[in-house]
């Protein structure tokens, strides 16, 4: 049995992505966004410990010495220091965190400004749908993570800690020194541990985002057709357009042919037509040229004309292949022209005036020169 057309088995079309992406649906992991500030958290905390510890050590020099005198007068200059100093030490921590998620927002979706996703939605306040988010696979997919992490960061913490407890008793005898450095270094290491269980977490759902966003977009056959013939319009029109630009071109080219120098042929496939004016021009210039039936366009409006037509192959193949509209005839070709353009100052008085009598001249047989 074949399979339904309203099955979704396509990949999505740049198109669908793109008009998803207008209305700011992109594959974005969070996690990517929580482990890159965390990162950069823990960073700033190591780099910048010792001008922290500093801070807080001088903040309690000064609150210790403000103690001398009485509470009403010193109570507000201390709030005031206090105050002055956490904000010194939590800035460059909550600057890394902003700047961390912002980049990591960036590499993940890059310049984006939707504003239908800022506007509201009904569905998304009706309790039926309410239930359906609740009970999707995505919200499922988003309990499992916060499973994973809580067991991740429990399993860490509880190693941290139990390795730390014999260290931990053993520096009771030798002071707040000791009992300092521990904590620090079991600090360390569980930031270390942490960053690198979200690391491990923020990968895995990067890639399920991915998988997800771009299941959620999969077409049917029938959509892909749709879709084709909005964006390329019904295949009779798109014909009748091909058909009109096409006529156009050709009606250009028969244009340029009546008001041509003269016509190179080979002899029915390739027509190119050249046009030089010493007075306007100093060297002549290809105006038009035409495979098949433009060609036989260009060559039949030439004889109307009265522009001379010779049939050269190899020249013919050469200027067609290595020359563009309006460009000058290349240097290793000009003595073959030169031979067209010799021809043509000769007869002027016979050309341009109607059809001539004599047909196509021959090049290759030698009918362009004077007979002796």
């Amino acid at each position: 049995m074949s399979q339904s057309t309203g099955e979704k088995t396509e990949p999505p079309s740049p198109k669908k992505i793109r008009d998803a992406r207008a209305k700011g649906q992109v594959a974005k992991s969070q996690e990517v966004v929580t482990t890159a500030s965390l990162a950069a958290v823990c960073a700033t905390i190591w780099f910048n410990w010792p001008n922290m510890m500093a801070r807080l050590v001088g903040l309690l020099d000064q609150i210790a010495y403000l103690q001398t005198g009485s509470f009403s007068d010193t109570a507000a200059v201390a709030i005031e220091i206090a105050s002055h100093e956490t904000v010194a030490i939590l800035l460059p921590i909550l600057a890394a965190a902003l700047i961390a998620g912002i980049f990591a927002n960036y590499l993940q979706i890059g310049t984006i400004f939707a504003l239908e996703s800022l506007m509201p939605k009904l569905e998304k306040v009706s309790p039926a749908s309410g239930l359906k988010r609740i009970f999707s696979m995505k919200q499922l997919v988003e309990v499992l993570k916060s499973l994973v992490k809580i067991s991740f960061l429990s399993t860490l913490l509880y190693l941290v800690i139990k390795d730390a407890i014999g260290p931990y008793i053993a520096s009771l005898s030798c002071g707040l020194i000791c009992q300092t450095s521990i904590t620090v270094a079991m600090l360390r290491d569980l930031l270390l541990y942490s960053a690198l269980a979200f690391v491990v977490v923020a990968g895995f759902d990067f890639m399920y985002q991915k998988y997800s966003y771009t299941k959620g977009l999969m077409m049917s056959k029938e959509e892909r057709k749709r879709e084709y013939k909005e964006s390329e319009g019904d295949p009779h029109i798109k014909s009748h357009r091909r058909r009109l630009a096409q006529e156009l071109v050709m009606g250009d080219a028969g244009q340029k042919a009546r008001r041509a120098t003269a016509i190179v042929v080979n002899p029915t496939h390739v027509a190119i037509a050249l046009h030089y004016d010493s007075d306007k021009v100093k060297l002549p210039i290809v105006t038009a040229k035409g495979l098949g039936s433009q060609a036989h366009v260009i060559r039949t409006k030439a004889e109307f004309a009265g522009v001379p037509i010779f049939r050269n192959v190899t020249l013919a193949r050469s200027l067609y292949a290595r020359t563009e509209l309006e460009d000058i005839v290349p240097d290793e070709l000009f003595d073959a022209v030169a031979e067209v353009l010799v021809w043509v100052q000769a007869n002027r008085h016979l050309l341009y005036k109607g059809p001539l009598e004599r047909g196509v001249i021959d090049m290759d047989a030698g009918d362009h020169r004077p007979r002796k």
